[in-house]
């Protein structure tokens, strides 16, 4: 594995992956943004090698058959070691959904990031947290107020969290919420002792498309930030720091 990150930009055949997830037990009826069947197709492609973070960008529009679907991930192998791992390993109905030969445009991201050097991002979030159940932070931040002057808002407490997130690597400067809506998402359920299969378990959580800028404040700590991606759920399509000029 290399210390290089790569951003693998791949156009999906909606067909062939829909083919593809109801091959493996997922519809859209139960993962509305394909998060699970877009999981298992890159596990299928790429095995160990999958990359992540990832993401299939406007997952909540009407699909079209005759448009692809565009998929952005980041990746710590080159495009040939991707192309070469997909074209020896994968089976047939998962080559169908994209162009390997696509591969081999990766893009090197930069080495290094200035500390001080100001950023624009967009990101898409599942902003919950984990005590027992998974739940919205803004709902547990409104369960945990006793009063609230002025009632706190989705978008403050959004960009709150994101700052938690970032925190050592980057600091925000802005941030807004430039979509907002409760998605449907197919989960398995964990083996235990007494049952070895995996069931499909469909959840309704959050998803948060947030843009700001932000300035870089550690550069290792900003690679790793980058190569990781922001909150939970980042092997599903969520978490992928998209970086723009900042305005």
């Amino acid at each position: 594995m290399s210390d290089r990150l790569y951003m693998v930009q791949l156009r999906l055949d909606p067909i062939s992956l829909i083919q593809f997830a109801q091959d493996h037990g997922v519809n859209r009826a139960a993962d509305e943004d394909l998060g699970y069947g877009i999981h298992a197709w890159l596990a299928a492609l790429f095995g160990p090698l999958a990359p992540k973070p990832f993401r299939l960008l406007e997952p909540g529009v009407a699909w079209r058959k005759d448009q692809p679907l565009q998929w952005l991930g980041y990746s710590r192998q080159d495009g040939a070691t991707l192309r070469e791992q997909a074209e020896t390993f994968a089976l047939p109905l998962a080559l169908a959904v994209c162009d390997t030969a696509e591969l081999l445009r990766a893009k090197p991201m930069p080495t290094t990031w200035t500390v001080g050097r100001r950023l624009g991002f967009e990101v898409l979030v599942c902003p919950v947290s984990r005590r027992e159940t998974e739940k919205d932070v803004f709902l547990r931040r409104i369960e945990m107020a006793e009063a609230v002057d002025p009632p706190v808002s989705r978008a403050t407490v959004y960009g709150e969290w994101l700052a938690r997130q970032v925190e050592g690597a980057a600091t925000l400067e802005s941030v807004q919420l430039a979509g907002f809506r409760l998605v449907r998402l197919l989960r398995r359920s964990q083996r235990t002792a007494t049952q070895e299969q995996r069931f499909g378990r469909p959840v309704i959580l959050p998803q948060a498309l947030l843009r700001g800028v932000m300035t870089v404040q550690d550069e290792a700590a900003f690679a790793a930030l980058l190569a990781r991606g922001v909150g939970r759920h980042r092997a599903f399509g969520y978490g992928m720091l998209l970086l723009r000029p900042p305005t």
